[in-house]
């Protein structure tokens, strides 16, 4: 399907028809697009997009984002509670199902996930490492799904990392790499577990929640400065504020930005 500035109205995926419903999400890097067929089984189209003022200048390197992410995705694709990949989309975008439920922003604290959800998304969690994944956004409470039958999905692998499988001189090299930066993946794996179910910690899952040297570096010279400066630029703009904006207000345009 070739892409244009608008988005499709509707697709055929497996010669199944899907027509658009609304906007999903709406944040600084993408935009996400709910389709649905006539049995109300749904496909998210994502478009990566720097959705800012002179943000299409950058569209060459969305192209190379979607890409990267879409064979980051192929590489985990098959794993129980990653929803199942569909087809590309023109060069910035690409399907993924649609799983309905509740992400962990719209959680309330303390209340409605099943008491196995964290032991059941440290199973996916695990499986997604053992693919040489690195997540690396699992901050975002909004890329963590619990599913309507209480199972967690994991979404958006725009900035993860697919570390090589071979063998090799630089094959130790890449394992201790690896193998230390999926420790920030449990951090903020405890971290929500911490926040969500606090009563089911154990003493050795308190120590992972416990913010590590590397991740205290980040956030202070990265994360932080990042922040103070989009937010100079966008004081109202957060993506969780603009992640939510389809509940607040109507679609009325379909034109890409």
């Amino acid at each position: 399907m070739a892409e244009s500035r608008t988005y499709p109205q509707e697709v055929k995926i497996d010669s199944t028809l899907y027509r658009y419903e609304r906007v999903l999400k709406d944040d600084f890097f993408s935009i996400n697009l709910l389709y649905r067929n006539e049995h109300g089984q749904g496909y998210v189209l994502k478009i990566s997009d720097f959705r800012f003022v002179g943000g299409f200048v950058f569209r060459p390197l969305a192209g190379f984002i979607s890409r990267h992410e879409y064979r980051v995705y192929r590489r985990v694709a098959e794993i129980e509670g990653i929803p199942a990949l569909g087809p590309r989309w023109g060069w910035r975008g690409y399907f993924h199902r649609y799983i309905a439920g509740k992400t962990l922003h719209e959680v309330t604290p303390h209340g409605d996930l099943p008491e196995d959800f964290f032991a059941r998304l440290q199973e996916l969690l695990a499986k997604v490492h053992e693919q040489r994944v690195f997540y690396v956004d699992l901050n975002k409470q909004g890329n963590v799904i619990c599913s309507h039958d209480g199972h967690p999905y994991l979404i958006d692998f725009q900035i993860s990392l697919a570390f090589p499988t071979g063998g090799g001189w630089w094959a130790n090299v890449w394992t201790r790499t690896f193998n230390r930066l999926i420790q920030e993946d449990r951090y903020h794996l405890y971290k929500h577990k911490k926040a969500f179910h606090p009563h089911k910690m154990t003493a050795e899952e308190l120590g992972f929640a416990t913010r590590s040297q590397l991740n205290e570096r980040y956030a202070r010279y990265i994360a932080r400065p990042y922040l103070r400066v989009k937010r100079l630029l966008y004081p109202h703009g957060s993506n969780e504020i603009i992640w939510y904006k389809w509940k607040k207000m109507k679609d009325k345009t379909v034109q890409m930005p």
